[in-house]
């Protein structure tokens, strides 16, 4: 009976320093990471994030008539010699010049004609087998940049508008030139000296 009692006891004491040493170790173990100096996760950019990068890249800093006139006269110069292709080409160009010009500080009167202005190089750049149609929405365009001269001036340059009074069955309608000789983007080759000068800008 002594014995029990002594293997009993032995056995207790054992269990409990066992137990002690492993609780010991568990707590070293939470000290020393406590301890470590943690290392700060990098940002992680979203999608979102990147997106807007990128559109910001995209926009002009400054809102540039310039840019939009040198944008709509190789379209314009495409349309008198009647080659529809190279027109729709321009006129992607003219609407990703458009797309990036900074209107935030600009008249809601400014931003409706830069709209509008894309929307029709738009239409222009889809319909390359359908030079009726371009020049539908270079009337329409033409207006714009005229509408947008008259807001923002020229940036510097001479331009001129010119009519044709035989387009649009016998309506007429102007377009603006680098170039105060009339070749006229309406009826192109067939009379491409059609019209006059209605002003000088």
């Amino acid at each position: 009976m002594k014995n029990i009692l002594t293997v009993l006891l032995v056995g207790t004491l054992l269990y409990s320093c066992n137990k002690n040493s492993s609780s010991k170790k568990v707590t070293e173990t939470d000290l020393k990471t406590q301890e470590e100096p943690s290392v700060a996760a990098a940002p992680i950019k979203s999608e979102n994030d990147s997106e807007k990068d990128k559109k910001e890249s995209t926009v002009s800093s400054v809102f540039s008539v310039k840019q939009i006139v040198e944008g709509y006269l190789p379209l314009k110069n495409a349309l008198t010699k009647d080659d529809s292709k190279t027109a729709s080409l321009e006129a992607k160009k003219l609407y990703s010049v458009l797309k990036k010009q900074d209107v935030s500080k600009l008249s809601s009167e400014i931003k409706d004609i830069v709209e509008s202005a894309a929307e029709n190089a738009e239409h222009i750049g889809e319909k390359s087998d359908d030079i009726a149609h371009q020049r539908e929405h270079l009337l329409s365009l033409s207006n714009d940049i005229t509408d947008l001269i008259k807001e923002k001036g020229t940036d510097g340059l001479k331009l001129y508008q010119d009519f044709c009074p035989m387009y649009n069955n016998g309506k007429g309608g102007t377009w603006i030139s680098e170039s105060e000789e009339i070749i006229n983007p309406y009826e192109g080759q067939k009379m491409i000296n059609c019209g006059s000068v209605k002003k000088v800008f």
